[in-house]
């Protein structure tokens, strides 16, 4: 009975010890000051917006950071609102031990050093168009077309092996999910990771400007044959934000989708204006350091100042639900609004 009693001392011990530890984890993670953390590409970085960071807007670092990034502007209590997006990231630039960007270590790396020092609410995450879709690439023989009156658009040339180039990225991209959680599963405090898809830059024809007025669409940003246009919005566009919902499903996190966000508001869409316009156009940038390199036209085809603070008026109601996914569209107060899914 003696040896009964005593069990039954330790055991209430052990309950005690166990419950002031978690007690003092709680009150340490409650302690710590919150954030939020944007990570992936150009999307989300900011690339388009202006008004870049310090120390990422060339000459040794064009990560292209925007102070006007929707992660900055979206209003969602935190402490601190943490870009480490960088403009031109693959999923590899997103995974532990892998190498970032311009002498950064990995997103990843730089996730954990975050993680430490804030208690991380929402990650979210914008990653695979740099991967095997090659955004970039596909982008510059639509416009090369268009301006060298190839008469052979990027359709054409990429058309074909889109969807298996989507395909191909997908595992790429879960693999940088992955990490980010295994970064994650050290922490004593519970976050929600956020997978947010690619908004279409391009319209659906007719455009403003026809095919036969050449110089109005390359003044205007745009020089881009109606046919690449249509592709872009009816197929490119929808396929890989298809990509990007099935590794979320993969991933079990949620989903934000945008690829109908800026419907009516892209480079030269009919109906509105330039300054109505949710996405920064073909341009070449004055102030660009390295004028005969990609970076004086990085910034075209990706969301305006005005596109990221629409998106964030979006990603802020989402948020602020349970469900799973979201779909991005524009109501009829002209601002995007998520339509939710279990």
């Amino acid at each position: 009975m003696a040896i009964l009693r005593w069990r039954v001392v330790v055991a209430v011990i052990a309950v005690g010890l166990l419950a002031l530890v978690s007690l003092a984890y709680a009150q340490t993670a409650a302690a710590k000051s919150t954030a939020i953390v944007a990570m992936g590409d150009s999307e989300i970085s900011g690339e388009g917006a202006g008004s870049y960071q310090a120390g990422t807007a060339g000459p040794s670092n064009y990560c292209h950071r925007s102070l006007k990034a929707w992660i900055q502007v979206v209003a969602i209590p935190a402490d601190a609102h943490i870009n480490l997006a960088c403009s031109g990231a693959d999923s590899s630039n997103l995974t532990s031990g892998e190498p970032g960007q311009y002498g950064e270590p990995s997103q990843a790396d730089q996730l954990a050093v975050v993680a430490r020092k804030y208690r991380v609410n929402y990650i979210f995450v914008t990653d695979g168009a740099n991967d095997d879709p090659d955004f970039g690439g596909t982008a510059t023989r639509c416009v090369d077309a268009y301006v060298f009156q190839t008469g052979y658009g990027c359709a054409q040339s990429d058309g074909p092996t889109w969807e298996s180039r989507v395909a191909a990225m997908e595992p790429k991209v879960q693999q940088a999910l992955t990490s980010i959680a295994n970064v994650m599963s050290s922490v004593r405090y519970r976050y929600q990771l956020i997978v947010v898809s690619y908004a279409g830059p391009a319209p659906e024809p007719p455009m403003r400007y026809s095919d036969g007025q050449y110089w109005s669409k390359l003044w205007n940003g745009c020089p881009i044959y109606d046919a690449d246009a249509k592709w872009g919005h009816d197929t490119a566009a929808p396929v890989l934000d298809a990509g990007e919902r099935s590794v979320a499903a993969n991933a079990s996190v949620r989903f934000l989708d945008m690829v109908d966000g800026f419907n009516g508001h892209e480079i030269c869409a009919s109906g509105i204006s330039a300054s109505q316009q949710w996405v920064r156009g073909v341009a070449y940038d004055p102030n660009s350091t390295d004028w005969w390199t990609e970076h004086s036209v990085q910034q075209s085809l990706h969301p305006n100042a005005l596109g990221h603070a629409k998106i964030a008026g979006c990603v802020a109601e989402f948020v602020a639900q349970t469900y799973r996914e979201g779909t991005c569209t524009i109501g009829s107060d002209g601002n995007l609004h998520p339509q939710l899914h279990a």
